[in-house]
């Protein structure tokens, strides 16, 4: 059997389904250059990168992103924004959920890192421990560079062979199997097998 001791989870994609589309029909909503908004490809096409990784705060990030969708910022907004943000967050995906109670079954502790935004922090937080939760707001820094998965290997005290990450972006799993993490990419379909196969080996 294999000696691994946690399972780190990506959040948006894997623990549940995230869509940007209600903040970008909020966006295009207030819009004051539809055509350019369009033409930009929406809030897609937003740079989230300084907010995921704690360069600015909310507010800030509100500002930023009315300017780029040509609408004015004023305070009233933040909420909306906040609002329209929370709107894409789907439901727990139940094969996930699935594999986390049976690795906790088998003595593995779940793991979350997440490129995260800030002000979603609290949608995933009862699926770990609040010490097994990894952002990178709080970590300065983003997959796949591999030094964020250092930093958690790192945090937790473990070997890289001691853990596996399950995340939806190749490049995010190519990274962390570059220091030595097993990677699997998430697909609903069979990613429970490929884990299931890490624990066999």
């Amino acid at each position: 059997m294999s000696k691994i001791r946690y399972g780190i989870f990506d959040v948006g994609q894997v623990c549940y389904p995230y869509s940007l589309e209600p903040l970008n029909d909020y966006c295009y909503e207030k819009s004051q250059n539809k055509d350019e908004f369009e033409k930009k490809g929406g809030v897609k096409c937003f740079d989230y990168k300084p907010f995921m990784k704690g360069e600015i705060n909310f507010s800030e990030f509100c500002r930023q992103l009315c300017q780029f969708c040509d609408f004015a910022y004023a305070p009233e907004v933040e909420p909306e924004i906040d609002k329209a943000m929370h709107d894409g967050v789907g439901d727990f995906f139940p094969e996930t959920l699935k594999v986390m109670n049976f690795l906790k079954h088998n003595n593995v502790e779940i793991c979350l890192l997440s490129n995260a935004l800030p002000n979603l922090h609290h949608t995933a937080k009862r699926l770990a421990r609040k010490e097994n939760i990894f952002v990178s707001y709080e970590l300065g820094l983003l997959k796949p560079d591999v030094k964020i998965f250092q930093a958690v290997l790192q945090k937790l005290g473990v070997k890289p062979e001691e853990v596996f990450l399950v995340d939806d972006k190749p490049q995010n799993v190519a990274a962390a199997e570059s220091i030595g993490i097993q990677g699997v990419l998430f697909q609903k379909e069979n990613f429970a097998e490929k884990i299931y196969q890490i624990l066999c080996r």
